[in-house]
């Protein structure tokens, strides 16, 4: 009896740990999809909504429980938030479109939400993305026609248009500081490092930006929107050079982008899961998240909260990866290394690569184009012994002669494959 009580206490221990592991579902006083969440440490966070459907109220919340409670600070009628920016425990700022008078408001609080003040923007001012330095220092761009970008240093009282250089509509923007900054305008990505005197083309996609996230000003990523796959791009060099990364599975584009690290990152999606990366993005799976992951905010590598349907949060990275693309086939141990013919070939788009190993190692699998230029990484991990099967996607590149290269453990090999549309 004694050792099934043990027992028994030993699974419900493994259980309890294996559930709180996960993304867990808190209880929201209001059923509104959350449009911005931000903690600013394990207990404290604020959360916004839209009006929803059909249109009527929108709520700014508030923890000081790490979500274990919820409480409304603000209930705006008919004004739709959309962004959410605490920069401590006293002063954050939350915009919104107030449909009654069609301009948009920012609102703020310099004491914790007890009370939240609103500013009514300028006039034709439709904001996409706002980001503030400092109770004082802001940035916004807007969706509309053609370029928007402002600035203002008296704490979003007055702005200053900043477009010099962008010819394109604007969606996205993020500043490392209030001199150095990025902007997605359409499928362009431009970048300013005299506070938006000059903006200087950085690069241009196939797909717009939907979202983005930079550690400093060498490492950042973009979540680009989906023509028929959604990308990432990925940069070391301050957007000299950007690679694509592609998401499997295809769920939604990444509508948010948050990394703890340089290599350890999440992106939102409004659906009910959460990619997660622990190698800077070139190996991504995803997480279960029934309440989706359109906004996340991030203390660690362990602790989060994401809202879209509701919102949830994790105490340890929200659990594990479940990987597409990367199938352990057979873990029979190989007697030699091989890089097997892909299949089919030719073929249009999708192809199958299989590969073994003999040991335990650490495995690099990339694609190449026909100058030699490495354009994709399909596999970048540690694996064990083993027969793999590996999915290449190639949506987005043009007919012609492509390589792929298998290293493992000192073994190399390369073949060459032909993608014929």
């Amino acid at each position: 009896m004694k050792k099934l009580l043990h027992i028994l206490i030993i699974n419900c221990s493994l259980l309890i740990t294996h559930c709180y592991s996960q993304w867990i579902q808190q209880t929201v006083p209001v059923s509104k999809p959350i449009t911005g969440i931000k903690f600013i440490d394990s207990l404290k966070g604020w959360a916004c909504t839209s009006y929803g459907t059909p249109a009527d109220t929108a709520y700014i919340l508030y923890t000081s429980n790490g979500g274990t409670n919820w409480l409304v600070q603000l209930a705006a009628y008919n004004i739709n938030f959309t962004d959410i920016n605490i920069l401590n425990s006293q002063t954050g700022y939350v915009s919104g479109a107030d449909n009654n008078i069609g301009l948009y408001k920012l609102f703020s609080t310099s004491n914790g939400g007890i009370s939240w003040t609103s500013v009514t923007m300028v006039p034709n001012m439709n904001i996409a993305d706002m980001q503030f330095l400092n109770k004082d220092s802001a940035w916004e761009c807007g969706n509309s026609i053609g370029p928007d970008v402002r600035t203002t240093t008296d704490g979003g009282n007055t702005w200053i248009v900043k477009t010099s250089g962008i010819a394109q509509a604007t969606q996205k923007i993020f500043f490392l500081d209030y001199n150095t900054g990025f902007c997605g305008a359409n499928f362009n990505l431009y970048k300013t490092t005299n506070a938006g005197l000059n903006w200087v083309l950085n690069n241009n996609f196939s797909q717009s930006i939907e979202s983005m996230y930079f550690k400093d000003e060498n490492t950042g990523w973009l979540g680009l929107s989906p023509d028929v796959s959604a990308k990432v791009a990925y940069t070391t060099n301050g957007g000299i050079n950007w690679n694509l990364q592609s998401l499997q599975p295809y769920l939604f584009n990444i509508t948010d982008i948050y990394f703890t690290n340089n290599q350890t990152g999440w992106g939102g999606v409004a659906f009910n899961k959460i990619y997660k990366t622990t190698n800077a993005g070139l190996n991504r799976g995803y997480q279960n998240n029934t309440q989706g992951s359109n906004r996340i905010s991030f203390i660690d590598t362990s602790r989060g909260w994401s809202g879209w349907n509701g919102i949830s949060y994790t105490t340890n990275g929200g659990g594990p990866i479940t990987y597409v693309g990367i199938n352990n086939i057979s873990s029979e141990v190989p007697n030699t290394f091989k890089l097997y013919q892909n299949y089919p070939n030719p073929f249009n788009p999708e192809t199958n690569i299989k590969y073994q190993i003999t040991t335990s190692s650490y495995v690099k699998l990339s694609i190449y184009d026909i100058l030699g230029r490495e354009i994709e990484t399909l596999v970048n991990e540690n694996q064990k012994a083993g027969t793999y099967l590996v999915d290449w996607n190639s949506e987005g590149y043009s007919s012609g002669m492509y390589f792929y290269k298998l290293i493992a453990d000192g073994y190399s090999e390369t073949k060459k494959m032909l993608m014929i549309k």
